[in-house]
């Protein structure tokens, strides 16, 4: 019986099941779509909710909303409902938004469209009338306002202006989502560091206030209207407990377990702001780039007393009130008595009473070619002082310089030639002559050889030999001769030579200081091409050598020249270049392609 029994049981649960999935089928028969809001009259600072509740199924595209120009739309997410009464399955779907109104008047949200199983429906047209905010009393009576200023109504192009934006509220206020207007069109904009956090008293009631810098630069000239920022947020506010004679509320209201709040959610406006926006006056001076504000230059040498071929760092400092992030500097005009390698500029930012002061520096590092006294031209930067309504030009200071010879002096004469005509001391016996044939004492050795080919070969050998060798010695006697007087020939024949030896020695200081290394890789180069071709290598800058490759028929010239540029670009401004492995590398295969062109 107990068996029987159980089967029934099951029996009976599995045919209420069966009931229950096959209710399905007919409430999608039954669907219905319907739009409600949370209020149909409100302020510019609060919210409307807006949401549509679908009946009768859970699987439909999401509804189409009507063209609304006078809110913005955020969809704020779904919710679903799944109810069972007397085995009777309904179910629903609600898309939730939160509407914003941009302006006030009254409006009409027209009908929301959904489509199921090919069917549309559509819900009632919903009336809404949006009001500026109330004024009733004075500011410091409002949980939370805001406003917004600018330093000057009126401004040149260019000239720096800051916008300030301040929250004040009483309550706590989470969820903030600001949203500045400008218009990029008219303006530029830099922060001006972070938010600012403090309190105030209003009318006797204290505001936390939270405030935040904006730096404007206008861009275009004439009156302009700046839009009014909007910030959305929610305001908390406590609840009081439902009974002072509740025991435990005083628990409940406790910090240490949390107080109970009810959030409310709110839009606030600034007002929007004029400005007038005029055109620089004329007489800007040569080289005026629209900087405006209040500046210094100066210009100071790492040492002013070097010799040539040393290097000097020339530092150019600019400083002072406006946009200097943006201001360039030439390189200066030398007039072809000093190599010159820019460095990257740096940059540093300060804000003071909501203004931005600021620092640039410029470096070039200065290689002088020629020796004598030079000076180092000004620099000039024009710029337009709003504060006083003119134009000036900050300048710097004319530098002397002492360029000294190269103390460091190549020895071309690797051989002593001077010692030439030092007449060389005669042995006591000296050798005259030696016999081409020995002398032969017994009669055997006279005899005739096994076969006429030993013969000639004894011939050859006997008679051909020492002429080869006579002729050999007298070369290299010769060459020897000319190595020893001749140092142009003694520098071109070991320049290759020499070249790679060096250049072994430099695989082991890859890693050493990068200077150096271009230092002492541009020297190798340029001895080698001075060993080549009788010049003064060390001392010939890379337009010189690439002249006289150029003369030599050396097809690598353009080549050579961009390689020691690339050194000279290490050794004064070592950010600039490659890997030294890479460079050591580069260097041994030109040097290679200049040796088969020799």
């Amino acid at each position: 019986m107990n068996r029987v029994h159980f089967k029934h049981i099951s029996l009976l649960f599995l045919v209420a099941t069966l009931n229950l999935l096959t209710v399905p089928q007919s409430y999608g028969e039954n669907v219905s779509v319907a739009a409600t809001v949370d209020k149909n009259h409100l302020s510019l600072e609060d919210v409307l909710h807006l949401s549509i509740i679908i009946k009768g199924t859970q699987n439909t595209p999401p509804p189409e909303l009507p063209s609304m120009p006078d809110f913005r739309v955020i969809s704020a997410g779904t919710s679903s409902s799944t109810q069972y009464i007397n085995t009777q399955r309904s179910v629903s779907i609600t898309h939730n938004f939160r509407l914003t109104p941009m302006n006030t008047g009254t409006f009409v949200i027209g009908p929301v469209r959904v489509r199921v199983n090919g069917k549309t429906y559509s819900t009632q047209p919903i009336s809404i009338k949006v009001e500026k905010p109330s004024t009733q009393g004075a500011t410091g009576l409002k949980n939370a306002f805001v406003e917004a200023s600018l330093s000057n109504k009126k401004a040149y192009i260019g000239e720096q202006l800051v916008y300030t934006f301040r929250l004040f509220h009483r309550v706590d206020a989470k969820n903030l989502n600001l949203k500045l207007p400008f218009d990029k069109a008219w303006f530029s904009k830099e922060e001006l560091g972070e938010p600012k956090s403090y309190t105030k008293v209003i009318n006797g009631m204290q505001y936390h206030v939270q405030e935040l810098s904006t730096a404007l630069f206008p861009l275009k000239t004439g009156l302009h209207e700046i839009a009014s920022s909007v910030i959305d947020l929610d305001l908390l506010y406590p609840t009081q407990s439902r009974s002072r004679r509740d025991p435990f509320g005083q628990f409940f209201n406790d910090p240490f377990f949390g107080r109970r709040t009810q959030a409310e959610h709110k839009v606030l406006r600034s007002e929007s702001l004029s400005i007038e926006i005029l055109t620089l006056p004329d007489g800007a001076p040569k080289g005026f780039d629209n900087l405006i504000g209040q500046f210094e230059i100066s210009a100071e040498p790492g040492k002013s007393n070097l010799e040539v071929g040393d290097t000097t760092t020339l530092t150019v400092t600019i400083s002072g009130k406006g946009n200097i992030r943006d201001i360039t500097l030439k390189e200066p005009s030398l007039n072809g008595k000093f190599k010159t390698y820019p460095d990257k500029p740096e940059f540093h930012q300060t804000v003071q009473n909501n203004q931005i002061f600021g620092k640039k520096v410029f470096k070039f590092a200065l290689v002088p070619l020629e020796a004598g006294n030079r000076i180092l031209p000004k620099f000039s930067l024009p710029y337009f002082d709003s504060a006083m309504s003119q134009y000036r030009v900050a300048e710097t200071q004319p530098i002397p310089l002492t360029i000294r010879p190269s103390s460091t002096k190549e020895e071309l004469n690797l051989v002593q030639s001077g010692k030439q005509n030092v007449p060389v001391p005669k042995p006591e016996i000296e050798t005259l002559g030696r016999d081409i044939l020995p002398i032969f004492t017994k009669l055997e050795k006279f005899q005739n050889s096994e076969s006429d080919t030993h013969s000639l070969t004894f011939l050859g050998t006997g008679f051909g030999s020492p002429l080869i060798l006579f002729m050999l010695a007298a070369i290299l006697i010769k060459q020897q001769k000319r190595m020893k007087h001749d140092v142009a020939y003694y520098r071109h024949r070991n320049a290759y030579k020499n070249a790679t030896q060096r250049l072994k020695q430099m695989s082991s200081f890859e890693h050493s200081d990068a200077k150096e290394f271009g230092r002492v890789l541009s020297e190798i180069l340029r001895e080698y091409i001075g060993n080549k071709l009788n010049l003064q290598g060390k001392a010939t800058t890379a337009e010189e050598v690439e002249i006289r490759l150029k003369e030599s028929d050396y097809e690598a010239a353009n080549m050579t020249r961009k390689f020691l540029d690339k050194c000279e670009t290490l050794q004064f401004a070592p950010l600039a270049s490659g890997s030294t492995k890479e460079l050591l590398g580069e260097s041994e295969n030109l040097i290679k392609l200049l040796e088969k062109q020799s």
